[in-house]
């Protein structure tokens, strides 16, 4: 009966109003809890429902379907709350072992997927975004027939509306249109990245390598490792500075936009993230060195910096800097330092917290005498407080 048909959920509704003799729960759930996508972020939200209910039994089911969906991380389930009852019944050596399969897959950088597909498929349908069922053309050929990596996206970025993509797109035609060449020239840097992911492999041995999926999107995010996806990269801000038609994106688009020529630092910005085994601080400090840590091992990797604009600023001012963060380093508004955006008035670059967290893990880094270790150390930091102590960051403190 299960169709993928998210829009039945209004059919069942209606149903279970006019005919409650016929109504049948399990569908209602079903495509009330966006379960058509199939994704593991999605089937654990279903878990929790499920226990919230009561329905224990229903809730495993949930998490073993889960688990066979290339999830990667044990965390992705232990990190609920709700969920982590299942740690201590028969089940969970299965769904270990089921998971552990799948990192022993993703360990070898020589099989990294690297997923365009939702590319071509976005250009097959990209001449009747104007049609008046392209909204649900697009959620039906679109999103649904996508890889893993693009439901995940649409669940994660796009708040579950194909509206917002067909809308944006029609929006900023002259743009998406223009990008065009540069989007489905994306699969050529497949042996690029697998050459980069081979270097972190060999500065740190843990290392997996989860798919890599190009989408194309509505301008929610350039990259994201959520959702138990891999990474996840939204190729509408890749483009050709020299050919894009950007007269009718905004100014908050035209500054995140990026030149291809980035595309193996932005990959491997959010493989690292993917790499992190930190634990879970939502401090300013916390985050910042989270997102250094993933600019600073790209440098290692690739040679070059991937925020030059923001390290030439923070170079200048960087004692007036640290001043100011260290005041707010332990509290959890990020505000000022981390995903603001554009904004002319400002009169500083966004973004800062990404240049003192990679401060913070160069003069750890500096400071080692195994620079491996170091490596390990900076993707598994269990105490921030400590990691920037023994750090020495800053050299006059």
């Amino acid at each position: 009966m299960k169709k993928l048909l998210p829009f039945y959920l209004l059919l069942v509704a209606q149903q279970a109003f006019s005919q409650p003799d016929k109504f049948n729960y399990d569908d209602y759930f079903y495509y009330r809890n966006h379960q058509y996508l199939q994704t593991p972020n999605i089937l654990l939200s279903g878990a929790q429902l499920k226990i919230a209910s009561g329905d224990t039994a229903a809730a495993i089911e949930l998490v073993k379907h889960a688990a066979g969906k290339n999830m990667y991380d044990t965390g992705f389930i232990t990190g609920r709350s709700s969920l982590r009852f299942i740690t201590k019944t028969k089940h969970w050596k299965e769904i270990t072992a089921i998971i552990e399969k799948t990192r022993i897959r993703y360990s070898d950088p020589s099989n990294m997927e690297i997923i365009t597909s939702d590319i071509d498929h976005f250009w097959e349908l990209y001449d009747r975004i104007n049609s008046k069922d392209a909204d649900e053309l697009f959620m039906q050929e679109y999103i649904l027939k996508g890889s893993q990596g693009l439901r995940t996206f649409f669940e994660v970025r796009m708040n579950l509306r194909a509206t917002n993509l067909v809308s944006t797109v029609r929006s900023k035609n002259k743009y998406y249109e223009s990008i065009r060449p540069v989007s489905l020239a994306l699969k050529n840097y497949k042996p690029q990245i697998v050459a980069a992911a081979k270097k972190l492999k060999a500065l740190y041995d843990n290392a997996i390598f989860p798919p890599t999926s190009f989408v194309m999107a509505n301008f929610n995010a350039f990259g994201t490792a959520d959702g138990g996806g891999g990474q996840l990269i939204g190729v509408e801000f890749l483009c050709n500075p020299a050919t894009a038609d950007t007269s009718q994106l905004g100014s908050w688009e035209k500054t995140n936009l990026t030149d291809t020529s980035r595309i193996l630092g932005i990959v491997l910005h959010e493989l690292i993230h993917i790499e992190q085994n930190t634990v879970n601080d939502n401090t300013l400090l916390g985050r910042s060195i989270n997102e250094g840590a993933a600019d600073f091992i790209s440098q290692l990797v690739l040679g070059y910096n991937l925020n030059k604009k923001i390290h030439d600023y923070g170079n200048i001012h960087e004692k007036e800097l640290w001043e100011k963060f260290s005041r707010q380093m332990h509290k959890e508004d990020v505000s000022e330092w981390l995903y603001n955006g554009f904004d002319a008035k400002r009169g500083y670059p966004q973004d800062l917290g990404y240049y003192i967290g990679y401060k913070i893990c160069e003069a750890y880094y500096q400071k080692a005498a195994d620079k491996k270790q170091a490596v390990k150390d900076i993707l598994e930091i269990q105490d921030f407080k400590k990691f920037l102590e023994k750090s020495g960051y800053p050299y006059s403190q």
